[in-house]
């Protein structure tokens, strides 16, 4: 007599190992196209310093799999060669199409789009000594205290920048059309407001606090500069806070409404 219950268990078994059949291979088919092979003569030919010989500058220096480039602020970066195509390993991923190279030529196509022609330095030339992370306000707290009355209220308003170790990375395309990475240290801004002798308001300010008014793209790259009076009236006391991206012109300011009985609210 035929096994039902037998013969449906063989059947889901038999379809089990299929799917996971398929599933492995096309995981095993994805990971050959995620890592391509490296071009270990193309790196090895790389190594040295590398300079735009019509203007005369050390434009990056190759040791092993770091490049370091040409400036104080940018971040030495991993790289490898595979399929004629430089990969700088930044915050992000960067990718340079490698025209041709050999052992005193390299020609690439930049981040512009336009073609770059480097010669290999028979010397060896310095280019700069990378400062590591950056803080804006040199590491140390910043204090602020102010006094503001209105009508009978006599208020005290109280900031201190507090440098972190929180990273922000900035990405900037450098004068030879490559994309560099900076790093800078974030801020945390503690805020507290009095009025007379009674404490209303007290908190650690960060800038992801401002994160449903200011765009994300913006706010990934910038710094929680400072907190600053703005003005005090009848609804409470006003605070800008300012967010900088650093080495720009650019920056978001937030008004931070602290009302009489401590309510916190955001605006721009």
């Amino acid at each position: 007599m035929l096994n039902i219950n037998y013969f449906k268990y063989n059947t889901l078994s038999l379809v089990f190992l299929i799917v996971s059949l398929v599933l492995l291979s096309c995981n095993s088919n994805d990971a050959t196209v995620k890592a391509p092979q490296e071009d270990a003569a193309a790196k090895k030919v790389l190594q040295g310093t590398w300079i735009n010989e019509f203007e005369g500058n050390a434009v990056f220096s190759v040791k092993g799999d770091t490049i370091y480039y040409n400036d104080t602020l940018s971040t030495p970066a991993s790289f490898y060669i595979a399929n004629d195509t430089l990969f700088i390993e930044n915050h992000s991923l960067v990718k340079y199409p490698i025209k041709s190279i050999n052992s005193t030529n390299l020609v690439f196509i930049n981040s512009d789009g336009d073609e770059v022609s480097l010669v290999k330095s028979s010397t060896t030339l310095s280019t700069g000594e990378y400062k590591g992370a950056v803080n804006l306000n040199q590491g140390k707290k910043v204090k602020k205290d102010t006094v503001m009355t209105y009508s009978t209220k006599r208020y005290h308003a109280y900031t201190q920048v507090n440098p972190t170790t929180y990273k922000v990375y900035r990405q900037t395309t450098n004068s030879d059309g490559l994309s560099v990475e900076s790093v800078y240290y974030d801020n945390i801004v503690y805020l507290a407001l009095y009025e007379g002798q009674q404490k209303i308001f007290g908190q650690n300010i960060v800038k992801s606090e401002f994160q449903s008014l200011v765009p994300k793209t913006y706010l990934d790259s910038a710094v929680l500069s400072e907190i600053v009076v703005d003005r005090v009236g009848s609804e409470g006391v006003t605070f800008v806070a300012v967010l900088t991206i650093p080495d720009s012109y650019t920056n978001y300011r937030v008004n931070i409404l602290i009302s009489p009985d401590g309510k916190k609210t955001l605006s721009l």
